[in-house]
C-alpha cells in the first residue's frame, strides 16, 4: 500500500539536481545564499510593480531575509556535522 523511500539516498554535491532535497548540505547552503540575494529585486517588485505599500514590501521582505538567514545557519551547522562524522 505504501512506497518505502530510502532514506539515506546519495546527495547531489556536483552537477545538476533539479530536486532541492537530493542535494548535499553545502549545494543547499549555496542554494539558499543565492536566493536570499534576490530579496531587494523582490522589495522592488512588490513595492513599484505590485504598488503595495512600503510597510508591507518591507515586512515581506524582512521575513524573507529572516527565514532564509536561519535556513543557512542550519543548513550549515548540518553541513559542518556531516562533514565532521564523515571523516571518522
Amino acid at each position: 500500500m505504501f512506497t518505502t523511500v530510502p532514506r539515506r539516498t546519495e546527495k547531489v554535491d556536483k552537477g545538476f539536481a533539479f530536486s532541492y532535497f537530493k542535494l548535499s548540505y553545502r549545494r543547499k547552503m549555496i542554494r539558499t545564499i543565492w536566493v536570499t540575494l534576490w530579496n531587494p529585486v523582490i522589495f522592488i517588485l512588490l513595492r513599484y510593480v505590485l504598488e503595495y505599500s512600503f510597510y508591507l514590501s518591507l515586512g515581506i521582505t524582512l521575513i524573507s531575509v529572516v527565514g532564509n538567514s536561519i535556513q543557512i545557519y542550519y543548513t550549515y551547522y548540518m553541513w559542518n556535522k556531516y562533514e565532521r562524522g564523515k571523516g571518522d
